[in-house]
């Protein structure tokens, strides 16, 4: 004869584990929150994990659950900006396909301006890619590749001119988006963000174009 199941009153079993998970979900993604908000303010030299602690008023133990150290927080907000490339540029690719190559990077770099003015841990990892005191995978480095492709394929294609500026745009399209980030916090002017990365990506595109 087999044991019968004992009822778990007031709740359905398994829910604890699942509210347990659920938990230590919305700790990870706080932690990662305030981290990514003290990268962003104060510089990853400036930011510790007693400031992350501090700010976001966690036990010690609930962030080294989590990341073992300041930078193991900063490696998952460098995946994170690594994924808003690709995508950006899969949504580009799908809803310009056809167009000039151009058109093609005006809107992933405008898809990235809205979300680096909109997401504070996307605007810390980018930041951070080029921060030399960790190891960020060279990810400044797949950002220019993966924009570097687009125009190494239309300059084969005959679509932009076979030129040293045009070799040098892919860089300058991503540095000259983590200047204006960065100029940005320093400027008073009734300007936003995406606005002035737009600018800055028009003025290169058109220097390569003329």
């Amino acid at each position: 004869m087999s044991n019968p199941i004992r009822p778990h009153i007031g709740r359905t079993h398994g829910s604890k584990n699942s509210a347990m998970q659920d938990r230590a979900i919305r700790t990870r993604e706080a932690v990662i929150a305030v981290a990514a908000e003290q990268f962003d303010i104060e510089g990853y030299g400036n930011a510790t994990i007693n400031t992350i602690l501090a700010a976001g008023k966690f036990a010690r133990g609930a962030v080294y659950y989590h990341f073992p150290s300041k930078e193991a927080i900063a490696q998952q907000l460098i995946a994170d900006w690594n994924l808003a490339i690709d995508e950006s540029t899969h949504d580009a690719s799908e809803h310009a396909a056809g167009g000039v190559a151009f058109d093609r990077l005006t809107a992933i770099f405008s898809s990235l301006a809205h979300k680096i003015a909109d997401d504070t841990n996307l605007r810390a990892g980018m930041k951070l890619t080029l921060e030399p005191t960790i190891d960020n995978a060279n990810a400044f480095a797949h950002w220019v590749d993966t924009v570097g492709a687009i125009i190494d394929t239309a300059i084969t294609a005959g679509e932009i001119p076979d030129t040293p500026a045009a070799h040098r745009l892919a860089w300058n399209l991503c540095a000259g988006t983590i200047g204006a980030t960065h100029a940005s916090a320093f400027l008073r002017e009734d300007i936003d963000l995406a606005t002035r990365i737009g600018d800055t990506v028009a003025a290169h595109i058109t220097s390569v174009g003329a």
